[in-house]
Order: structure tokens, then sequence, then C-alpha cells
């Protein structure tokens, strides 16, 4: 098994998240997305930053493109069908039980928690589930769109990612996860990740990388 992608979760001091900007993530670590299947540049770039403190974690992406394609609005729509942002939390690294988190350039959003029996060689199994009611009261996204491309911020408090060791992690302890964007590009989506998965599926948990909270 190749080693895995590593990141270490810098803590920050957030204001209320309607105030955050890209400026609050500068101490944070730049992350550059790249194709999931091959491991090489994408056509847009995307980079991706996380956070916490005390309370929340944080995301933050930073999208190239010229024409972002989102029309989904409603919560819990498949907004992985058209342009979006996605973030797996993995806090015990498991790979069979995790949360899903995504926002498309119109700010909706979707949440899942996953279960996932993977299959050889990270396929999955009969029996993955992504199970939509569950519903983090306290997960926030913004975006902005610009003529070169999009953002979205994104925050949830610990406190709702509850299958994890420790609430809120203590430093040094060690989750793993994975920054991913689809974006349609004349009908043909190209899926990015900051883990590679090796193949056009974002659910092989055995590829997650791993984030050290420091």
């Amino acid at each position: 098994m190749e080693k895995l992608s590593s990141y270490g979760i810098r803590r920050c001091v957030m204001p209320e998240f309607d105030q955050i900007d890209a400026s609050h993530f500068s101490a944070a670590t730049p992350i550059r997305l790249v194709d999931t299947v091959t491991g090489k540049p994408p056509k847009q770039k995307t980079e991706g930053r996380l956070a916490w403190d005390s309370e929340r974690l944080y995301a933050w992406f930073s999208c190239d493109d010229i024409q972002p394609f989102a029309t989904l609005t409603g919560h819990d729509d498949p907004l992985y069908t058209e342009d979006v942002v996605e973030l797996f939390i993995d806090p015990f690294g498991y790979g069979s039980l995790y949360y899903e988190l995504e926002v498309n350039p119109l700010n909706a959003r979707f949440d899942a928690l996953i279960i996932n029996d993977i299959a050889a060689p990270g396929r999955r199994g009969k029996r993955f589930q992504g199970f939509t009611g569950w519903n983090p009261e306290s997960f926030q996204s913004r975006t902005r769109t610009s003529q070169v491309g999009w953002e979205a911020y994104i925050a949830i408090d610990f406190a709702d990612l509850f299958l994890s060791p420790h609430i809120p992690p203590r430093a040094g302890d060690a989750w793993r996860g994975n920054l991913l964007r689809c974006d349609v590009l004349a009908g043909v989506p190209e899926y990015c990740a900051w883990s590679p998965t090796g193949i056009a599926d974002f659910h092989n948990s055995t590829c997650f990388g791993r984030w050290v909270f420091e």
C-alpha cells in the first residue's frame, strides 16, 4: 500500500462565521488537489485548507473556474452530479464509518453519515449506505463566485462529529479524511482529491489521508 498523504491541522483563532475570509486561513498549510485517479495536476486548480479551534473544524476551498456549473439548491440534493466541493471526515480512521459534507457554488449543502463495507481493492461493498437523515445543525457554509472561480467556507461543531475519540480533539490526535472536488467540464466531470483514490470513486476510503491536530 502506498504511503498515505498526511496533513497537520493548525489551531487558529476564528471570528463569527459570517466574518471569516481567506485571511483567517493564512496560518493553515495549503493543500493542492490532484486528479483522483492519476494523481496528476487537474485542468483547473483547487486549493484547500483546514483549521480548528476548541469548538469547530473549518475548511476553505478556492476553485479556479470561469464558469461554475450548479443548478441544485435544495438540502441533500445530489450536488455531486454538478460542480461541488466535498469534505470526508473519518475520526476513527477505519474507513467504514465517516461523515460527508458537500457545498456547491450556490451554497446548497449535502450532509450524510456513510457506512462503507469496503471491498477489494477499494470498491464499495454491498452494504454501502449514505444516511442523509444525519443533519448537523452546526454545519455552516458560505460561497463566493468571481470572474476566475469560486470559494467555499465550511464550519462544523465537533459536537456534531460525535463519532470521535475525543470531543474536541486533543493536540496530537490523528483522524483520516479527504478534501475533494467535482468539476463539470463540457458535461464530463473531473474528479479531484487531496489524497488520490486511484479510481473514479471518492468513497475508496482505504486512500483517505491522515489528519493530525496540532
